[in-house]
């Protein structure tokens, strides 16, 4: 369909632009409106602000800003006609609009390649005769078929199977090379996943693009074996089962972090599916990023052991310099995920997910084992250790209280800031009450309050009728010309309506500001048309002086006139 201003407006009028938003990255409530980490530059704090009454955003950091659909386009890097469908498919008004084909992936035939592999694993394990050892072992794993379905677990059998099925669909050699699940030898081509229960992965949009494969015969010194980085798969870019846990961390306010596929699956076994893992103990700037778009609150659930523990810590602090609410599932079991729902049951595995504790109180639990606090020095390392953590929260009623509890404990106190121990409380924030003079800020609860009312409409055009700055003054028709277009005056259509970045940015920044008022207030409006009309008869003084000082010796007559209209200017503003 054709994308109408009826169709556009539709949309937009029905849509919240928190919740559309908050769809894609997680929103903290802040008064009347909501806050989150921008995700269109590098945000440790909350600089993104979002007004459900203007139906607007803006970034004071990094300045991007507008209404529903700029940000859908924004942040998925679409064009504006597929933010509109896109936000009225979020809203429940799906619609087809006329666009060109999207351009296919290069990956694309990677991913088909990939996907029939699946598929074909899938059939081998789950209904073949080739596949009933492999079954009978994850069975007795605990893993039933309706596991094995969710997760597209599959098998790769000796024999070169895969190759076979890969070259009768007619796929090429080169591309099983380049894809990592077929390899040249002396002898000819080979699976590189053989004899192996595998298990896909994908990237965030859901492509297939890698394997991580497990020995279930016990023929290899390698338990696990992984793929390797290729055409389509880096492994720092990714996260094990993100496309799955999306939905599941938004709903759930919170995303799981562990280690393995396995303890994923134990996870989703015990009831979680707002669960991911690293493949490792490692967490690389673009997977922070991923868990980051899937909640600002993660809990870190690595294995029981000390390598486990150490990611815990190491990972934890990683999130907390992005600025994200970081827990941790205090595990001291010396097991992982797996082991223990196979050992003691679903219930313990969700008991154990229950003892969620901050990051902070795990730290103190860890380093109180690695330091002996009869001794000076092991008190003096775990205090700056402790420090250096406790400085990274945002909130200061938490910093004072752990601090109070580091210096119980070791009863040395933190040191003031300095070049070597940066030890302090100056975390900045973005204030979008930013400063503005008087006569700007009179102007902007005008066109605030225009936009709010008629009513203080019809006061601005009898009383004033023109604003000094520029672009205030152009907004001010915009809004004036949507009411004789519309009922109802929209800063967000008037928004979508402009081609003037200027206008763009001004409606952003004064749907955000939070010292103008909400609700028409004429009192306010009145109040802020005097100071306007008062600079009005400034300037005009300020031109009059002016034009005397040019022509007092040329024209002494005009001269005379123009210090008779300076003069009543000063009675009017009481012999000032």
């Amino acid at each position: 369909m054709r994308l109408t201003e009826e169709v556009i407006n539709d949309i937009r009028n029905s849509a919240d632009i928190a919740m559309v938003i908050g769809h894609y990255i997680p929103l903290i409530k802040k008064g009347k409106g909501y806050s989150a980490l921008c995700p269109f530059h590098d945000d440790h704090d909350p600089s993104l602000s979002i007004s459900q009454d203007k139906q607007i955003y803006k970034c004071f950091v990094c300045g991007n800003g507008g209404n529903v659909f700029s940000f859908v386009s924004n942040y998925k890097k679409i064009s504006f006609p597929e933010a509109v469908a896109e936000v009225a498919a979020l809203i429940g008004k799906p619609i087809e609009i006329d666009q060109p084909v999207k351009k296919v992936s290069r990956f694309q035939p990677y991913y088909d390649l990939l996907g029939t592999m699946i598929s074909y694993c899938n059939y081998l394990l789950s209904a073949s005769k080739l596949g009933e050892e492999a079954m009978t072992y994850l069975n007795d794993r605990g893993m039933e078929k309706e596991v094995i379905e969710y997760f597209n677990v599959g098998l790769d059998p000796e024999g070169n199977k895969i190759y076979e099925y890969l070259k009768n669909h007619n796929f090429k050699d080169e591309d099983m090379i380049k894809a990592g699940v077929c390899r040249m030898l002396e002898s000819g081509m080979a699976d590189v996943f053989y004899n192996r229960v595998i298990f896909p992965i994908h990237d965030k949009d859901g492509n297939p693009i890698a394997f991580t494969a497990r020995d279930y015969k016990g023929f290899s010194s390698s338990k696990y074996i992984n793929s390797a980085d290729n055409i389509i798969y880096t492994k720092g870019d990714h996260l094990y089962n993100y496309h799955r846990a999306f939905g599941a961390s938004r709903k759930a306010g919170y995303v799981l972090v562990c280690e393995g596929v396995m303890d994923v699956i134990a996870y989703y076994r015990a009831g979680k599916e707002n669960v991911v893992a690293t493949l490792g103990t490692a967490c690389t700037a673009n997977q922070l990023e991923l868990l980051r778009s899937l909640n600002r609150k993660v809990v870190l659930s690595y294995d029981g052991d000390r390598a486990g523990q150490a990611a815990n810590l190491k990972i934890g602090e990683l999130l907390l310099n992005k600025g994200m609410e970081v827990y941790v599932v205090d595990n001291d079991t010396q097991l992982d995920p797996d082991e223990i729902i196979n050992q003691y049951g679903k219930n313990a595995l969700r008991d154990l997910e229950a003892k969620q504790i901050s990051f902070i109180d795990y730290a103190f639990k860890f380093y109180r084992k690695q330091y002996n606090l009869e001794n000076y020095d092991d008190r003096k390392k775990m205090t700056i250790v402790m420090s250096s953590l406790i400085e990274k929260l945002p909130d200061e009623y938490d910093r004072e209280n752990y601090f109070n509890e580091l210096y119980e404990l070791t009863k040395i106190r933190k040191r003031a800031a300095s070049n070597d121990t940066k030890i302090g409380y100056n975390r900045k924030t973005a204030d979008v009450s930013f400063s503005i003079d008087g006569l700007t800020k009179a102007e902007y609860l005008i066109i605030s309050q225009i936009a709010l009312s008629k009513k203080a409409l019809d006061i601005y055009q009898r009383q004033l009728g023109c604003l000094l700055d520029e672009n205030d003054q152009k907004l001010a028709m915009l809004i004036i010309d949507d009411y004789r277009k519309h009922d109802k005056c929209s800063l967000s259509r008037i928004y979508d309506e402009s081609e003037d970045a200027a206008i763009k940015d001004l409606i952003t920044s004064l749907a955000l500001l939070e010292t103008l008022p909400d609700e028409y207030d004429e009192k306010s409006l009145i109040g802020a048309i005097d100071k306007v009309k008062l600079e009005i008869k400034y300037r005009k003084m300020d031109d009059l002086k002016n034009k005397i000082s040019k022509i007092s010796t040329v024209d002494p007559e005009q001269a005379n006139e123009y210090l008779r209209e300076y003069e009543k200017l000063i009675r009017e503003l009481g012999g000032k």
